[in-house]
C-alpha cells in the first residue's frame, strides 16, 4: 500500500544517492576516469541518477502530501 510505496521511494532515493556519491568520488580523484569511455559512463550515471532522485522525490512528496 501507501506505506510500502513511501518506504520504497525513501530507500531507493538513498540507493541512487550512493551511486551519485561513488561517481563524484571517482571524478574528483586525480587520475581517475581519464579514459574517455569511463568518463562518459560515469557522467551519464551521475546525470541519470540525479534525474531519478528528483523524480522519486516528487513522487514521495505527492504521497506524503496526500496522507496529511
Amino acid at each position: 500500500g501507501t506505506e510500502f510505496d513511501r518506504l520504497f521511494l525513501k530507500y531507493m532515493i538513498q540507493h541512487h544517492q550512493g551511486a551519485v556519491t561513488m561517481v563524484q568520488t571517482l571524478i574528483n580523484t586525480d587520475g581517475a576516469a581519464q579514459d574517455e569511455q569511463a568518463f562518459r559512463l560515469s557522467t551519464d550515471i551521475n546525470v541519470d541518477q540525479i534525474t531519478e532522485i528528483e523524480r522519486m522525490k516528487m513522487m514521495l512528496n505527492k504521497i506524503e502530501s496526500q496522507s496529511e
